[in-house]
């Protein structure tokens, strides 16, 4: 894999007829893979890609990178960006200006995220779960569209899932009614688990299915392993979690996204057939992300058109 430092970046003058015109940036923080975009409006599913590459676990050495990367773009684009809506692998604090718990990012936790990128791009800064932001985006213009309460599941480096609950069946506008939250949903706790979370707790449901911790205990990449009872437990632990956040939330459908049921199709179906098995006095239906894996980074670039109270951190 390439490190940051040798990332490619946008052709100096690239959009020097626009420079009048604002511009913002997406950024996605994941737990394996960082990737940058550039619009011209908060509010939509159009993007320039600009970078991806191997998120660095040091927090100070992104920044770093960060920093002269974005000076770049701001020179490409003949001005600073209008605002920077980032997607993060961790819960936010309450505060939304920091990372409060991130197994899989850990040495992000409680560091100044918002103030650090803010003064950088000397702009706004909004933070999100990354689970909110792929909710946003799916909810916008993806399969979430029209829901009035739904919810985005993402199975990658870690499994987490947001969701959006509304008294009404609003389109999916971003200045709509409701709010969206990032949930613990890989962390509620499997009776008889009793393996250990890099969390730290004893029991979670992401010790079967979080991508990394998968990949230390077996030595491989998830999409590496064929077993077909590592899928069949798999499959069976998510479809409890997924019936058990129906049961408590009322969602009605879950958008599906990150690599793992990105590069596995049929494991929406299955999952779907063990759901309907076991699921009663209510139904649930599961679909694939829409904007695949650039649902976080559409979600990032709405934080900055979205009222403050929509989220709850």
């Amino acid at each position: 894999m390439r490190s940051p430092a040798r990332a490619s970046r946008p052709a100096r003058g690239s959009g020097r007829s626009s420079q009048t015109a604002p511009f913002y940036i997406a950024l996605d923080i994941g737990g394996t893979t960082t990737r940058l975009a550039a619009t011209r409006k908060r509010d939509t599913a159009d993007m320039t890609p600009l970078d991806a590459y191997p998120t660095p676990q040091n927090y100070h050495e992104h920044l770093s990178y960060l920093k002269g990367y974005l000076r770049s773009v701001q020179d490409a684009y003949g001005a600073a960006p209008g605002g920077i809506g980032v997607s993060v692998g961790g819960r936010i604090s309450r505060d939304g200006a920091s990372v409060a718990v991130a197994p899989n990012l850990p040495e992000y936790v409680g560091m100044p995220l918002a103030r650090d990128l803010a003064v950088i791009g000397n702009c706004e800064v909004r933070l999100a779960h990354d689970t909110v932001c792929g909710l946003l985006g799916e909810r916008r213009f993806g399969a979430l569209h029209g829901e009035a309460r739904g919810a985005y599941l993402t199975l990658s480096t870690g499994t987490g899932a947001a969701v959006y609950l509304s008294s009404d069946g609003c389109s999916g506008n971003s200045g709509s009614t409701g709010q969206a939250l990032s949930i613990e949903f890989s962390h509620q706790l499997l009776d008889g688990n009793t393996r250990q979370c890099l969390c730290g707790q004893i029991g979670c449901l992401e010790t079967y299915t979080g991508g990394r911790q998968l990949a230390l205990r077996y030595g491989k990449p998830v999409e590496a392993i064929t077993d077909t009872a590592f899928w069949q437990t798999f499959v069976e632990k998510l479809a409890l979690a997924l019936i058990n956040l129906t049961q408590l939330t009322r969602v009605a459908v879950v958008a599906v996204g990150g690599g793992i049921a990105l590069n596995r199709p049929e494991l929406i179906p299955w999952l779907q057939a063990a759901v309907d098995a076991r699921l009663r006095n209510a139904s649930l239906r599961l679909l694939p992300a829409a904007l695949r894996d650039r649902a976080p980074l559409v979600g990032a670039a709405q934080l900055l058109a979205l009222h403050t109270p929509t989220l709850l951190h």
